[in-house]
């Protein structure tokens, strides 16, 4: 053990000299390796200070109380111990539930504040915005800590307000006026407050002020002689109670103790057998990179070795003793640079979270340090290390010693055993892709690093394959591919890694702009593009839409408004509709009620009858309809899409219908009650639009002129205003203002602007080309830097027969173009499989697999990846090589 001790001892030493020796290779493992761990070690940590756990919200949930409730039932409920949320109840409080009822059921000498949650108008210069509400006495010390305050202090007295940030941005600030409701109740902003664990619109009010806001809800924080246990929050929770206890949360029971029997582990072992495995992939794909970035500088730096260890070895060293050296510099550089890396990381999460913080929404909670997590990524670039040094020690321990002390290199040959290794392992992670094609993701992302790690493992015999290609090329071309399959331990990591990196950004292109393309697919726009439209909510009267109408005219003059008309859907136990019934139906509006034969799913964005004319129509219609359509409108007749209602003498007949809504354990049930009146409405017949993928869309089954409203069997309301379009867009500014508006005019509505399907997935194919891009670079310039280095003997050959100063620069970008342009290559065709595949399972419907799936290859990301960077690489190398051949001296 001592020996064993004492030769790591001074491997580490000579690895350490050697480290501070050559300080550019030195620089160069440090960031290939620091890097991914920095990267890794930040993120995490932004991660994990982002999100607020229950023990970490509990300062904020409950300030200085002991307990938070709030009367959810008068029967059993189920909640979460952790964080009070209520995961099941049978029916709301009725009546709901009084502080004198809360101190009632509480242990003797509790003390109970009672704050009131709702929702409140906030003037603005435009109009009114709404936000969230707090009434509270803010100044009760069991509200301390519940609200961090950025300027000024809590409202102490009725007229005082506190409002978030965000509310300053759209109203008033430290010290101003504000006006509360519609009202205009006047208030004094005397502080500007915040989370201490989210972000949002909201202002907090004195609790004398607990008038002003819209659906009150109470809750009630109460300070308790020996806090609640668990088996008093049990007893709260079945009389209806949701009860968050400081004591109960910092040491919550199992799931089993308060979930409902089916929900206990409903998902959890597979969610957690995911995360596993991805964090699996993750760490193994880091390690490969690392590895294969990594490898060519130990390759070169043992190069740069030989003669001092091969004194080593004529010295007595054995071939352990060499192989311990070259492992003992990637332990120094992997362990050094993880550890460096993990701190940087750390650093830099902290400095950006102020700075994130005060340029956006989020906020963050306690700087968390994922200190297990961090010990594990650096020891994955300690291992990295180590395996990145690998095979160059095993290469120094072989190493002829009479040739290295003669500056000779030997001929380095492939064994048979690595290509036919890699050939199997690549066809396993092959057969493993198809197969996941049929199952799901996951499946695939495993055999596609099964199939990448089994193509590293050829890449030594695959580079080899170019030497037949030599005579074909100039002589720089020919010097290139000479110096690439002479020295395959530099060459084969440095177009691994670029091959390993170009397939992974080519899967997850290929997945991601096929998930893309799915969602585009199957987006349903509400109306053309950059037409606004205004809902109601079933309880507007005409005269709240005239208002909305007025406000739309103001704030865009001469733009038109569109009045559309329908059934409107309320909040009461009936609905009244105008149905449609089937041509020569016999039977009630049950069996009667007509619906096109001519597709399966019919998609329409104003439901099943619609009110307008052509002009309307034309602004409301997101797809080209046939001209009989607004010929039919223009005429005073309806537009019936699809067979089956028009009669031959071309009516349609439609019945008011009144419907009994009954709510059941998970839908509403409608059961006809009476017929209300019918009518038969001159029509004409459309041909319904071919089915997509996807079905048919139409504005609505029937649309009707305005000038036969008069003849429907019943009223019909108005349920929308729409405004706008392609040629003249509701801008964001305007729709911001129009809320406001709205907000001031009828208290009710808001407007929603159709701005067309959004890829939320392109900045992430941006940023992995960006990332995969520089991966590719930094491979190809590294490869072609170490080459240079290692290539100084044959260049002063060249020299001494009279080469040209050109011929130096012409093969390094020679040997740029077989690093990056053969990786890059390789690498598209490695990832093509995994990516076509991922694409199936990820694309089907949830209607059941193979349903429309979708594949979209995008040819400009992997045409960027696969081609401009290997050739921006050439380009650099040829700008800042030097031409001069330096000239060295040789031993016979």
């Amino acid at each position: 053990m001592t020996g064993w001790f004492a030769r790591w001892r001074l491997a580490l030493r000579i690895a350490r000299r050697d480290a501070l020796r050559h300080k550019g290779r030195t620089v160069l493992v440090v960031l290939m390796v620091g890097l991914p761990v920095m990267a890794i070690a930040g993120g995490d940590t932004l991660f994990r200070t982002s999100e607020v756990g229950p023990a970490e919200a509990l300062p904020a949930a409950l300030g200085g109380a002991d307990a938070r409730l709030s009367g959810e039932s008068r029967e059993a409920i189920a909640v979460d111990p952790a964080s009070g949320i209520v995961w099941a109840k049978a029916a709301t409080a009725d009546p709901p539930w009084t502080r004198d009822e809360v101190v009632g059921v509480l242990p003797d000498g509790t003390r109970v504040v009672e704050s009131v949650t709702g929702w409140i108008y906030v003037g603005t210069e435009g109009g009114y915005a709404r936000v969230e509400g707090y009434a509270e006495d803010a100044v009760d010390p069991m509200s301390e800590g519940r609200f961090e305050v950025v300027e000024g202090r809590l409202p102490e007295r009725a007229g005082e307000i506190a409002v978030s940030p965000k509310v300053v941005q759209r109203a008033a600030g430290l010290g101003e006026e504000i006006r509360l409701t519609r009202d205009d109740v006047p208030a004094e902003v005397v502080g500007v407050v915040r989370w201490p664990d989210r972000s949002g619109d909201f202002v907090v009010l004195p609790a004398e002020d607990a008038g002003l806001l819209g659906d009150p809800l109470s809750r009630f924080y109460a300070t308790v002689p020996g806090g609640l246990g668990w088996p008093e929050v049990q007893a709260l929770n079945e009389r209806g109670l949701a009860v968050l206890s400081r004591e109960v949360a910092a040491d919550p029971p199992p799931d089993a103790a308060w979930l409902p029997a089916r929900d206990v582990g409903y998902d959890e072992a597979g969610s957690n057998a995911a995360e596993t495995a991805v964090l699996a992939l993750v760490i193994a794909s880091l390690v490969l990179e690392v590895v294969l970035l990594a490898g060519p500088a130990f390759a070169v730096g043992v190069r740069r070795q030989r003669r001092d260890l091969a004194l080593i070895g004529a010295t007595g060293g054995s071939a352990g003793d060499l192989r311990r050296i070259v492992l003992a510099n990637g332990v120094v550089l992997g362990g050094g640079a993880a550890v460096l890396g993990a701190a940087a990381g750390i650093g830099l999460a902290g400095a950006a979270i102020p700075v994130i913080e005060a340029r956006s929404d989020q906020v963050f909670g306690p700087f968390d340090v994922p200190v297990l997590d961090v010990a594990l990524t650096v020891a994955v670039g300690l291992l990295a290390g180590v395996a990145a040094s690998w095979f160059p020690a095993r290469q120094a321990a072989r190493a002829d010693v009479v040739d290295a002390l003669a500056g000779r290199r030997g001929q380095v040959r492939t064994s048979w055993r690595s290509p036919v290794a890699g050939l199997v392992l690549g066809g396993a992670g092959l057969a493993l892709v198809v197969l996941g094609a049929r199952g799901t993701e996951l499946a695939v992302a495993g055999g596609a690093v099964l199939l990448v790690v089994g193509i590293v493992v050829a890449t030594p015999w695959l580079v080899g394959l170019l030497a037949p290609l030599a005579r074909w090329l100039p002589v720089s071309g020919r010097l290139a591919v000479r110096d690439a399959t002479r020295n395959r331990s530099r060459t084969a990591p440095a177009v691994a890694a670029v091959m390993a990196t170009v397939a992974g950004v080519t899967a997850l292109a290929i997945g991601s702009a096929s998930d893309s393309a799915q969602a585009e697919r199957d987006y349903v726009a509400a109306a053309p593009m950059g037409a606004g439209q205004v809902y109601g909510n079933g309880e507007m009267a005409e005269a709240d839409w005239d208002a909305v109408v007025g406000v739309l005219t103001r704030e865009a003059p001469g733009r038109p408004v569109h009045r559309l008309r329908g059934n409107v859907w309320t909040n009461t136990d009936t609905q009244a509709e105008v149905a449609v019934l089937a041509d020569g139906c016999a039977g009630g509006v049950s069996i009667c009620r007509w619906y096109p034969r001519e597709a399966n799913a019919v998609m329409t964005t104003h439901g099943e009858l619609l009110v307008a004319d052509a002009d309307a129509l034309r602004t409301v219609s997101t797809g080209e309809l046939p001209g009989e359509v607004y010929d039919a409108l223009d005429a005073g007749r309806a537009a019936v899409f699809g067979s089956g209602a028009v009669d031959d003498a071309g009516r349609v007949t439609v019945v008011g219908v009144e419907y009994d809504l009954q709510t059941g354990a998970t839908t509403v049930v409608r059961s006809p009650a009476a017929v209300e009146g019918t009518a038969e409405l001159p029509a004409v017949q459309v041909p319904l639009p071919e089915a997509g993928t996807r079905g048919v869309e139409v504005p609505a089954l029937v649309v009707v002129p305005p000038s036969l409203t008069g003849q429907l069997p019943m009223p019909v309301g108005t349920t929308s205003l729409v405004t706008g379009g392609p040629g003249d867009p509701v801008t964001e500014e305007q729709e911001e203002r129009i809320d406001e508006a709205l907000a001031a005019a009828t208290g009710e509505g808001g407007l929603q602007v159709e701005r067309g399907w959004q890829d939320d997935l392109a900045l992430a194919r941006l940023i992995l080309v960006g990332v995969g891009g520089a991966l590719v670079l930094i491979a190809t310039l590294t490869a072609t830097g170490l080459a240079l280095t290692d290539a100084r003997p044959d260049f002063a050959t060249l020299a001494a027969v009279g080469a040209a100063p050109r011929t130096r620069r012409s093969m390094a970008m020679a040997s740029a173009a077989i690093v990056g342009g053969g990786g890059a290559v390789l690498g598209v065709a490695v990832g093509m499989a995994p990516g076509i595949a991922v694409a199936y399972p990820l694309t089907s419907t949830d209607y059941g697999y193979g349903v429309d799936p979708v594949l979209e290859i995008p040819w400009e990301v992997l045409a960027a990846v696969g081609v401009a960077v290997p050739l921006v690489a050439v380009a650099v190398t040829g700008l800042f090589v030097r031409s001069r051949l330096p000239m060295a001296r040789r031993m016979a």
